[in-house]
Protein backbone atom coordinates (compact mmCIF):
# COMPACT_ATOMS: atom_id res chain seq x y z
CA UNK A 1 0.00 0.00 0.00
CA UNK A 2 1.14 3.48 -0.94
CA UNK A 3 0.21 6.68 0.98
CA UNK A 4 1.00 10.18 0.07
CA UNK A 5 -0.59 13.43 1.79
CA UNK A 6 -1.49 16.50 -0.24
CA UNK A 7 -1.99 19.48 1.99
CA UNK A 8 -5.04 21.55 0.60
CA UNK A 9 -4.80 24.31 3.39
CA UNK A 10 -4.11 25.07 6.56
CA UNK A 11 -6.60 22.52 7.73
CA UNK A 12 -7.95 20.21 4.45
CA UNK A 13 -5.88 17.09 3.64
CA UNK A 14 -6.06 15.03 0.95
CA UNK A 15 -5.00 11.36 0.69
CA UNK A 16 -4.07 9.60 -2.26
CA UNK A 17 -3.59 5.45 -0.95
CA UNK A 18 -2.85 2.91 -3.79
CA UNK A 19 -3.23 -0.60 -3.48
CA UNK A 20 -2.01 -3.23 -5.95
CA UNK A 21 -3.26 -5.43 -8.48
CA UNK A 22 -2.94 -8.17 -6.30
CA UNK A 23 -4.55 -7.27 -3.17
CA UNK A 24 -7.42 -6.01 -5.76
CA UNK A 25 -7.57 -9.69 -7.08
CA UNK A 26 -7.30 -11.09 -4.41
CA UNK A 27 -10.75 -9.66 -2.92
CA UNK A 28 -12.41 -10.01 -6.18
CA UNK A 29 -11.91 -13.48 -6.48
CA UNK A 30 -12.83 -14.45 -2.91
CA UNK A 31 -16.13 -12.41 -3.46
CA UNK A 32 -16.89 -14.25 -6.71
CA UNK A 33 -16.18 -17.59 -5.05
CA UNK A 34 -18.76 -17.02 -2.60
CA UNK A 35 -21.12 -15.60 -4.88
CA UNK A 36 -20.41 -18.69 -7.25
CA UNK A 37 -22.08 -21.53 -4.35
CA UNK A 38 -25.17 -18.78 -4.10
CA UNK A 39 -25.88 -17.76 -7.30
CA UNK A 40 -29.08 -18.67 -8.68
CA UNK A 41 -29.09 -18.29 -12.64
CA UNK A 42 -31.40 -20.15 -15.03
CA UNK A 43 -29.77 -23.03 -17.25
CA UNK A 44 -27.16 -23.25 -14.41
CA UNK A 45 -26.42 -26.19 -11.56
CA UNK A 46 -25.61 -24.20 -7.82
CA UNK A 47 -22.14 -23.94 -7.47
CA UNK A 48 -21.45 -24.38 -11.79
CA UNK A 49 -22.22 -21.20 -12.70
CA UNK A 50 -18.85 -20.19 -14.88
CA UNK A 51 -17.17 -17.57 -13.88
CA UNK A 52 -17.83 -15.30 -16.97
CA UNK A 53 -21.65 -15.39 -16.69
CA UNK A 54 -21.37 -14.05 -12.86
CA UNK A 55 -19.53 -10.98 -13.91
CA UNK A 56 -22.04 -10.42 -16.66
CA UNK A 57 -24.97 -10.76 -13.95
CA UNK A 58 -23.03 -9.36 -10.78
CA UNK A 59 -20.49 -7.24 -12.10
CA UNK A 60 -21.42 -3.99 -10.83
CA UNK A 61 -22.31 -5.74 -7.38
CA UNK A 62 -18.93 -7.30 -6.79
CA UNK A 63 -17.51 -4.33 -7.57
CA UNK A 64 -19.22 -2.51 -5.32
CA UNK A 65 -18.83 -4.90 -2.35
CA UNK A 66 -15.13 -4.82 -3.15
CA UNK A 67 -14.89 -1.15 -3.04
CA UNK A 68 -16.08 -1.41 0.32
CA UNK A 69 -13.75 -4.48 1.57
CA UNK A 70 -10.49 -2.71 -0.13
CA UNK A 71 -11.28 1.10 1.21
CA UNK A 72 -12.63 -0.61 5.08
CA UNK A 73 -9.44 -2.93 5.38
CA UNK A 74 -6.93 -0.12 4.05
CA UNK A 75 -8.58 3.14 5.24
CA UNK A 76 -7.24 3.23 9.40
CA UNK A 77 -3.84 2.00 8.36
CA UNK A 78 -3.78 4.75 5.32
CA UNK A 79 -4.64 7.30 7.97
CA UNK A 80 -2.35 5.31 10.51
CA UNK A 81 0.67 6.20 8.34
CA UNK A 82 0.09 9.53 7.49
CA UNK A 83 -0.25 10.41 11.14
CA UNK A 84 -3.27 12.60 10.44
CA UNK A 85 -7.00 12.23 12.48
CA UNK A 86 -10.05 13.41 10.88
CA UNK A 87 -12.39 15.53 12.66
CA UNK A 88 -15.23 14.96 10.64
CA UNK A 89 -16.59 12.67 8.25
CA UNK A 90 -14.27 12.73 5.12
CA UNK A 91 -14.86 12.43 1.59
CA UNK A 92 -14.02 9.50 -0.88
CA UNK A 93 -13.42 9.56 -3.98
CA UNK A 94 -12.39 6.38 -6.32
CA UNK A 95 -13.43 4.52 -9.69
CA UNK A 96 -14.28 1.05 -9.42
CA UNK A 97 -11.54 -1.56 -9.06
CA UNK A 98 -10.81 -3.96 -11.59
CA UNK A 99 -8.97 -6.95 -12.07
CA UNK A 100 -5.45 -7.16 -12.82
CA UNK A 101 -5.51 -3.09 -11.95
CA UNK A 102 -4.18 -1.48 -9.02
CA UNK A 103 -7.02 0.59 -7.07
CA UNK A 104 -6.38 3.76 -5.94
CA UNK A 105 -8.91 5.99 -4.11
CA UNK A 106 -8.95 9.82 -2.19
CA UNK A 107 -9.64 11.01 1.25
CA UNK A 108 -10.31 14.06 1.79
CA UNK A 109 -10.64 16.00 5.45
CA UNK A 110 -10.27 18.08 7.54
CA UNK A 111 -8.11 17.91 10.46
CA UNK A 112 -7.25 19.96 13.58
CA UNK A 113 -5.89 23.38 13.30
CA UNK A 114 -2.72 23.86 14.86
CA UNK A 115 -1.75 27.19 16.46
CA UNK A 116 0.50 28.70 18.93
CA UNK A 117 -1.78 30.26 21.99
CA UNK A 118 -0.07 31.75 25.04
CA UNK A 119 -1.46 31.26 28.54
CA UNK A 120 -1.68 34.74 28.79
CA UNK A 121 -4.33 35.56 26.36
CA UNK A 122 -7.11 34.16 28.21
CA UNK A 123 -6.07 34.12 31.42
CA UNK A 124 -6.77 37.26 33.99
CA UNK A 125 -9.83 39.07 31.80
CA UNK A 126 -12.19 40.72 32.94
CA UNK A 127 -15.71 39.07 33.74
CA UNK A 128 -18.34 41.01 34.61
CA UNK A 129 -21.13 37.96 36.80
CA UNK A 130 -24.37 39.28 37.62
CA UNK A 131 -25.16 39.75 41.28
CA UNK A 132 -28.34 38.24 41.87
CA UNK A 133 -30.24 40.13 45.34
CA UNK A 134 -33.12 38.28 46.69
CA UNK A 135 -36.42 39.59 45.33
CA UNK A 136 -39.54 39.39 47.53
CA UNK A 137 -41.74 40.93 44.31
CA UNK A 138 -40.76 38.06 41.79
CA UNK A 139 -41.40 35.66 44.18
CA UNK A 140 -44.86 37.61 44.31
CA UNK A 141 -45.18 37.33 40.74
CA UNK A 142 -44.90 33.87 40.37
CA UNK A 143 -47.42 33.49 42.94
CA UNK A 144 -49.33 35.46 40.90
CA UNK A 145 -48.83 34.02 38.11
CA UNK A 146 -49.53 30.21 39.32
CA UNK A 147 -52.73 32.12 40.36
CA UNK A 148 -53.81 33.46 36.59
CA UNK A 149 -53.46 29.89 35.59
CA UNK A 150 -55.92 28.44 38.23
CA UNK A 151 -58.61 31.12 37.24
CA UNK A 152 -61.87 30.37 36.67
CA UNK A 153 -63.22 32.78 33.41
CA UNK A 154 -66.96 33.71 34.63
CA UNK A 155 -69.44 35.12 31.97
CA UNK A 156 -69.53 39.68 32.78
CA UNK A 157 -73.02 39.90 34.35
CA UNK A 158 -72.91 43.44 34.36
CA UNK A 159 -73.22 45.90 31.43
CA UNK A 160 -69.61 47.80 30.40
CA UNK A 161 -67.58 47.84 28.13
CA UNK A 162 -64.36 45.46 28.07
CA UNK A 163 -61.22 46.71 30.14
CA UNK A 164 -57.83 45.21 30.90
CA UNK A 165 -58.19 42.18 32.50
CA UNK A 166 -61.22 41.30 31.12
CA UNK A 167 -61.41 37.97 28.61
CA UNK A 168 -63.22 39.32 25.47
CA UNK A 169 -65.18 36.30 23.07
CA UNK A 170 -64.81 37.12 19.45
CA UNK A 171 -65.44 36.31 16.39
CA UNK A 172 -63.16 37.63 13.49
CA UNK A 173 -62.05 37.83 9.94
CA UNK A 174 -58.97 39.48 7.98
CA UNK A 175 -59.01 40.72 4.88
CA UNK A 176 -55.43 42.19 2.97
CA UNK A 177 -57.44 44.98 1.04
CA UNK A 178 -60.85 43.74 0.05
CA UNK A 179 -59.23 39.88 0.38
CA UNK A 180 -60.34 37.91 3.07
CA UNK A 181 -57.52 36.13 4.09
CA UNK A 182 -56.72 32.28 3.96
CA UNK A 183 -57.39 30.52 6.93
CA UNK A 184 -57.20 33.96 8.88
CA UNK A 185 -60.89 33.75 10.35
CA UNK A 186 -62.41 32.27 13.61
CA UNK A 187 -64.92 32.05 16.10
CA UNK A 188 -65.59 31.99 20.03
CA UNK A 189 -61.80 33.13 20.42
CA UNK A 190 -60.76 34.17 23.88
CA UNK A 191 -58.50 37.14 23.31
CA UNK A 192 -57.11 38.39 27.03
CA UNK A 193 -56.71 41.71 27.18
CA UNK A 194 -53.51 43.36 28.72
CA UNK A 195 -51.82 39.78 28.38
CA UNK A 196 -49.74 40.41 25.45
CA UNK A 197 -50.65 37.77 24.14
CA UNK A 198 -52.27 39.17 20.41
CA UNK A 199 -51.06 41.87 18.50
CA UNK A 200 -51.50 45.44 20.57
CA UNK A 201 -53.62 46.84 17.57
CA UNK A 202 -56.15 44.28 18.69
CA UNK A 203 -56.00 44.78 21.98
CA UNK A 204 -56.65 49.07 21.86
CA UNK A 205 -59.33 47.84 19.48
CA UNK A 206 -61.24 46.12 22.25
CA UNK A 207 -60.70 47.73 24.80
CA UNK A 208 -63.85 50.01 25.41
CA UNK A 209 -65.77 47.66 22.78
CA UNK A 210 -69.05 46.32 24.21
CA UNK A 211 -70.90 43.30 23.35
CA UNK A 212 -72.38 43.24 20.04
CA UNK A 213 -70.05 46.01 18.49
CA UNK A 214 -67.95 45.07 15.76
CA UNK A 215 -64.68 46.62 15.60
CA UNK A 216 -61.96 47.23 13.18
CA UNK A 217 -57.97 47.37 13.10
CA UNK A 218 -54.88 46.92 10.54
CA UNK A 219 -51.97 45.05 11.70
CA UNK A 220 -48.54 44.95 10.06
CA UNK A 221 -46.77 41.73 9.86
CA UNK A 222 -43.24 41.06 10.14
CA UNK A 223 -41.66 39.27 6.83
CA UNK A 224 -40.21 36.46 9.49
CA UNK A 225 -43.81 36.36 10.56
CA UNK A 226 -44.71 32.04 10.42
CA UNK A 227 -47.97 33.06 8.42
CA UNK A 228 -46.75 33.16 5.23
CA UNK A 229 -50.24 34.20 4.10
CA UNK A 230 -49.88 37.34 6.37
CA UNK A 231 -45.74 38.09 6.11
CA UNK A 232 -44.72 41.60 4.84
CA UNK A 233 -48.55 42.63 4.63
CA UNK A 234 -50.69 45.38 6.13
CA UNK A 235 -54.08 42.86 7.40
CA UNK A 236 -57.47 44.44 8.36
CA UNK A 237 -59.01 42.36 11.51
CA UNK A 238 -62.75 42.61 11.61
CA UNK A 239 -63.82 41.54 15.08
CA UNK A 240 -67.54 40.92 16.47
CA UNK A 241 -67.56 41.02 20.48
CA UNK A 242 -69.64 38.20 21.66
CA UNK A 243 -69.35 37.91 25.35
CA UNK A 244 -67.20 38.88 27.83
CA UNK A 245 -65.87 37.24 30.96
CA UNK A 246 -63.66 38.09 34.21
CA UNK A 247 -61.09 35.86 35.67
CA UNK A 248 -61.76 34.60 39.47
CA UNK A 249 -58.78 34.53 40.93
CA UNK A 250 -58.27 31.76 44.00
CA UNK A 251 -57.48 32.60 47.36
CA UNK A 252 -53.54 32.63 48.08
CA UNK A 253 -53.93 29.67 50.31
CA UNK A 254 -52.92 26.25 52.06
CA UNK A 255 -55.76 25.00 49.63
CA UNK A 256 -54.31 27.10 46.86
CA UNK A 257 -50.76 25.52 47.76
CA UNK A 258 -51.96 21.58 47.50
CA UNK A 259 -53.77 22.21 44.24
CA UNK A 260 -51.02 23.24 42.34
CA UNK A 261 -49.31 19.72 43.58
CA UNK A 262 -49.97 17.00 45.97
CA UNK A 263 -46.23 17.38 47.20
CA UNK A 264 -46.80 20.81 48.68
CA UNK A 265 -48.75 20.40 52.31
CA UNK A 266 -49.45 23.97 52.70
CA UNK A 267 -48.69 27.55 51.19
CA UNK A 268 -44.77 27.96 52.94
CA UNK A 269 -44.08 24.62 50.79
CA UNK A 270 -44.97 26.12 47.81
CA UNK A 271 -43.41 29.52 48.58
CA UNK A 272 -40.04 27.42 49.35
CA UNK A 273 -40.51 25.34 46.18
CA UNK A 274 -40.40 28.62 44.03
CA UNK A 275 -37.71 30.37 45.89
CA UNK A 276 -35.32 27.45 45.16
CA UNK A 277 -36.50 27.18 41.13
CA UNK A 278 -35.74 31.22 41.30
CA UNK A 279 -32.27 30.65 43.01
CA UNK A 280 -31.83 28.04 40.54
CA UNK A 281 -32.77 29.89 37.50
CA UNK A 282 -30.80 32.73 38.97
CA UNK A 283 -27.35 30.53 39.08
CA UNK A 284 -28.08 29.24 35.42
CA UNK A 285 -28.45 32.88 33.84
CA UNK A 286 -25.00 33.46 35.97
CA UNK A 287 -23.25 30.42 34.40
CA UNK A 288 -24.75 31.48 30.98
CA UNK A 289 -23.63 34.67 30.75
CA UNK A 290 -20.02 34.26 32.41
CA UNK A 291 -19.86 31.42 29.80
CA UNK A 292 -20.84 33.79 26.85
CA UNK A 293 -17.91 36.20 27.82
CA UNK A 294 -15.59 33.64 28.14
CA UNK A 295 -16.57 32.52 24.58
CA UNK A 296 -16.55 36.23 23.16
CA UNK A 297 -13.01 36.57 24.86
CA UNK A 298 -11.37 33.78 23.76
CA UNK A 299 -12.84 33.28 19.90
CA UNK A 300 -10.67 35.03 18.15
CA UNK A 301 -7.16 34.19 20.02
CA UNK A 302 -4.93 32.37 17.69
CA UNK A 303 -4.96 32.77 14.26
CA UNK A 304 -6.13 29.42 12.03
CA UNK A 305 -8.06 28.42 9.11
CA UNK A 306 -11.97 27.36 10.01
CA UNK A 307 -12.55 23.29 9.17
CA UNK A 308 -15.48 23.88 6.57
CA UNK A 309 -16.68 20.17 7.69
CA UNK A 310 -17.18 21.21 11.11
CA UNK A 311 -18.71 24.42 10.39
CA UNK A 312 -21.39 23.16 7.37
CA UNK A 313 -22.08 20.00 10.57
CA UNK A 314 -22.61 23.05 12.59
CA UNK A 315 -24.90 24.52 10.84
CA UNK A 316 -27.05 21.46 9.88
CA UNK A 317 -27.40 20.99 13.72
CA UNK A 318 -28.54 24.52 14.00
CA UNK A 319 -31.24 24.49 11.05
CA UNK A 320 -32.40 21.35 12.31
CA UNK A 321 -32.98 22.39 16.11
CA UNK A 322 -34.77 25.64 14.95
CA UNK A 323 -36.99 23.67 12.65
CA UNK A 324 -37.50 20.99 15.44
CA UNK A 325 -38.19 23.65 17.93
CA UNK A 326 -40.63 25.20 15.85
CA UNK A 327 -42.50 21.92 15.42
CA UNK A 328 -42.34 21.76 18.99
CA UNK A 329 -44.90 24.90 18.99
CA UNK A 330 -47.12 24.11 16.68
CA UNK A 331 -45.63 25.37 13.66
CA UNK A 332 -44.92 23.86 10.36
CA UNK A 333 -41.92 25.11 9.01
CA UNK A 334 -42.93 24.13 5.42
CA UNK A 335 -46.03 26.09 5.60
CA UNK A 336 -44.30 28.98 7.63
CA UNK A 337 -42.30 29.00 3.88
CA UNK A 338 -38.75 28.48 5.23
CA UNK A 339 -36.44 27.25 3.33
CA UNK A 340 -33.27 24.98 4.14
CA UNK A 341 -31.20 26.57 1.88
CA UNK A 342 -31.80 30.68 3.74
CA UNK A 343 -31.72 28.71 7.35
CA UNK A 344 -28.38 27.70 6.46
CA UNK A 345 -27.53 31.00 5.40
CA UNK A 346 -28.80 32.80 8.20
CA UNK A 347 -26.79 30.44 10.63
CA UNK A 348 -23.60 30.72 8.97
CA UNK A 349 -22.30 33.12 10.72
CA UNK A 350 -23.25 31.96 14.29
CA UNK A 351 -21.72 28.68 13.06
CA UNK A 352 -18.51 29.80 12.32
CA UNK A 353 -18.45 31.88 15.64
CA UNK A 354 -19.31 28.87 17.30
CA UNK A 355 -16.84 26.30 16.01
CA UNK A 356 -14.03 28.88 16.10
CA UNK A 357 -14.73 29.51 19.21
CA UNK A 358 -15.00 25.71 19.78
CA UNK A 359 -11.30 25.13 18.66
CA UNK A 360 -9.75 27.34 20.82
CA UNK A 361 -11.51 26.00 23.79
CA UNK A 362 -9.91 22.77 22.96
CA UNK A 363 -6.79 24.43 22.25
CA UNK A 364 -7.23 25.57 26.18
CA UNK A 365 -8.28 22.02 27.41
CA UNK A 366 -4.88 21.07 26.27
CA UNK A 367 -3.35 23.46 27.57
CA UNK A 368 -4.66 23.40 30.99
CA UNK A 369 -3.97 19.39 30.70
CA UNK A 370 -8.24 19.19 31.94
CA UNK A 371 -9.25 15.72 31.79
CA UNK A 372 -11.99 13.57 32.18
CA UNK A 373 -12.03 11.44 34.97
CA UNK A 374 -14.71 8.45 35.84
CA UNK A 375 -15.53 10.25 39.09
CA UNK A 376 -16.83 13.37 37.01
CA UNK A 377 -18.83 11.32 34.97
CA UNK A 378 -20.15 9.50 37.78
CA UNK A 379 -21.10 13.09 39.58
CA UNK A 380 -22.49 13.92 36.26
CA UNK A 381 -24.81 11.04 36.29
CA UNK A 382 -25.76 11.71 39.89
CA UNK A 383 -26.91 14.95 38.89
CA UNK A 384 -28.68 13.62 36.05
CA UNK A 385 -30.78 10.91 38.20
CA UNK A 386 -31.58 14.15 40.77
CA UNK A 387 -33.14 15.81 37.82
CA UNK A 388 -35.05 12.77 35.97
CA UNK A 389 -35.68 10.72 38.49
CA UNK A 390 -34.12 7.62 36.88
CA UNK A 391 -31.05 5.92 38.74
CA UNK A 392 -28.10 6.78 37.97
CA UNK A 393 -27.16 3.21 36.59
CA UNK A 394 -29.70 2.79 33.97
CA UNK A 395 -29.09 6.09 32.74
CA UNK A 396 -25.38 5.20 32.44
CA UNK A 397 -26.69 1.89 30.32
CA UNK A 398 -28.89 4.10 27.91
CA UNK A 399 -25.90 6.13 27.14
CA UNK A 400 -23.33 3.23 26.46
CA UNK A 401 -26.45 1.53 24.55
CA UNK A 402 -26.68 4.75 22.28
CA UNK A 403 -23.25 5.63 21.99
CA UNK A 404 -23.68 8.77 23.58
CA UNK A 405 -20.81 8.43 26.02
CA UNK A 406 -18.00 10.76 23.96
CA UNK A 407 -20.47 13.04 23.67
CA UNK A 408 -21.09 13.17 27.53
CA UNK A 409 -17.30 13.69 28.13
CA UNK A 410 -17.06 16.47 25.60
CA UNK A 411 -19.23 18.00 27.30
CA UNK A 412 -17.56 17.80 30.61
CA UNK A 413 -14.45 18.16 29.35
CA UNK A 414 -15.65 21.70 27.82
CA UNK A 415 -17.56 22.79 31.20
CA UNK A 416 -14.36 21.85 33.11
CA UNK A 417 -12.14 23.91 30.60
CA UNK A 418 -14.58 26.83 30.94
CA UNK A 419 -14.22 26.68 34.97
CA UNK A 420 -10.12 26.71 34.54
CA UNK A 421 -10.83 29.62 32.61
CA UNK A 422 -13.00 31.59 35.01
CA UNK A 423 -10.86 30.18 37.75
CA UNK A 424 -8.20 32.37 36.19
CA UNK A 425 -10.16 35.68 35.44
CA UNK A 426 -10.74 38.47 37.36
CA UNK A 427 -14.92 38.65 38.31
CA UNK A 428 -16.60 41.79 38.76
CA UNK A 429 -20.24 42.03 40.34
CA UNK A 430 -22.32 43.67 38.52
CA UNK A 431 -26.29 44.81 38.25
CA UNK A 432 -27.94 42.07 36.06
CA UNK A 433 -30.09 44.87 34.74
CA UNK A 434 -26.56 46.88 33.54
CA UNK A 435 -25.14 44.01 32.13
CA UNK A 436 -28.27 43.25 30.21
CA UNK A 437 -27.76 46.74 28.73
CA UNK A 438 -24.12 46.07 27.83
CA UNK A 439 -25.22 43.10 26.32
CA UNK A 440 -27.99 44.30 23.89
CA UNK A 441 -25.84 47.00 22.80
CA UNK A 442 -23.01 44.56 21.78
CA UNK A 443 -26.25 42.55 19.86
CA UNK A 444 -27.04 45.64 17.90
CA UNK A 445 -23.48 46.64 17.38
CA UNK A 446 -23.31 43.29 15.85
CA UNK A 447 -26.16 43.84 13.83
CA UNK A 448 -25.26 47.16 12.25
CA UNK A 449 -21.84 45.08 11.15
CA UNK A 450 -23.32 41.85 9.53
CA UNK A 451 -26.30 44.13 7.17
CA UNK A 452 -23.44 46.90 6.35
Amino acid sequence: MKVSVEELSGVERRLTVELEAKEVDKTINKLYNQLKGTAKIKGFRPGKVPRPILERYYGDRVAGEASQNLIGTSYSEALSESGLEPIAQPDFDFQAPMQGQDFTYQITFDVKPEFELETEAYQGFEIKEPKFEANDEELTQRLEQLRERQAMLVPLEEERPAEIGDVVVVDYETFEGDEPVEGGTAENADIDLGSGNVQQEIEVALVKASVGDTVETTVHFDDDTPNKAMAGKDIRFVLTVKGLKKKMLPELDDDFARGIGAEFDDLQALKDRLQTDLEEMQEQQKDQEVRRQILDHIRDLGEFDLPASLVAQEVEEMVEDFKRRLQQSGMDPEMAGLDDSKLAEDFQIQAEKKVRAGIVLGKISDLEEVEVSQEDLDAEFETMAQRTGQPAEVLKDIYNKNNAMPSLTSRIMEEKTLQAIKAGAIIKEVNPEELAGETQTEADEQGDESTS
